[in-house]
């Protein structure tokens, strides 16, 4: 058996395989995973810098790629960037409350920064478990390697959202003189930021990049499940719907 005419070899005997075979002639091992690992290569970052410009100009050509080949790196990136805009959310407020100037230790500010990286690698796991279940319970195929990197691409439009809210903010909230000796001033003076036009602008633009990167979610998800368009938006919407509803709730009556 020529060398020319194998795609793989046989992780158990070692054979050279010809092409098509997914189950070895020789020992009988199953080729379906070395047959996959080898058709897909693993994503680097190049792949994902391709994804991520796809979901932004065509992402109808990368969804079933996404589903077919699923990575983490590209979650990954976007989780950090969701941090980073929740950071920068933060530092505009500060900066608009006039309340920086307080003396923090660079700890506390690390930690407070961690926390915050790690809160949407929470909810992105945790997200991806909840859809997976749901998923499975509807029938679908899909592994939880790929409702992952489904909700991990999916999340693109939030990532670009926060930090577009970031900047918005930076630029455009209103100014306000709490005394900073008074945390109740404090507080009423952030509470009247979040109120304004701009506060108000911002949080609509989250709900909005929400319910876009619940979108990609519904696709990825349907070419990975082989799910119909009712069972792919129920197996991630109800979620998703859930998540958004507790969002709003929130909102409303803190």
């Amino acid at each position: 058996m020529s060398e020319e005419s194998a795609i793989l070899r046989c992780p158990i005997c070692q054979e050279a395989v010809p092409q098509g075979y997914l189950l070895c002639p020789f020992c009988g091992a199953d080729l379906t995973v070395s047959y996959e690992e080898r058709v897909y290569a693993p994503v680097n970052l190049k792949e994902v810098w391709h994804r991520t410009k796809s979901l932004i100009i065509r992402p109808q050509e990368i969804f079933q790629e996404i589903a077919d080949n699923p990575d983490i790196i590209g979650g990954l990136f976007f989780m950090v960037a969701i941090a980073l805009g929740f950071s920068l959310q933060i530092i505009a407020i500060l900066i608009h409350t006039r309340t920086l100037i307080w003396s923090t230790s660079p700890l506390v500010l690390l930690l407070l920064w961690i926390f915050i990286l790690i809160l949407p690698v929470i909810c992105w796991f945790l997200g991806s478990w909840i859809i997976w279940i749901f998923a499975r319970l509807l029938g679908g195929k899909a592994t939880k390697k790929q409702i992952r990197a489904a909700v991990g691409y999916g999340l693109l439009p939030v990532a670009i959202g926060e930090l577009f809210i970031a900047l918005f903010y930076l630029v455009a909230l209103p100014w306000r003189s709490p005394d900073p000796i008074y945390f109740q001033e404090i507080f009423e003076a952030m509470d009247s930021l979040r109120n304004s036009f701009v506060g108000i602008t911002g949080m609509i633009l989250h709900f909005l990049s929400l319910l876009v990167g619940s979108a990609y979610m519904v696709f990825i998800i349907k070419n990975a499940s082989n799910f119909s368009w009712a069972e792919s938006i129920a197996a991630t919407g109800l979620p998703a719907g859930l998540f958004i509803i507790v969002l709003i709730t929130y909102y409303f009556i803190s």
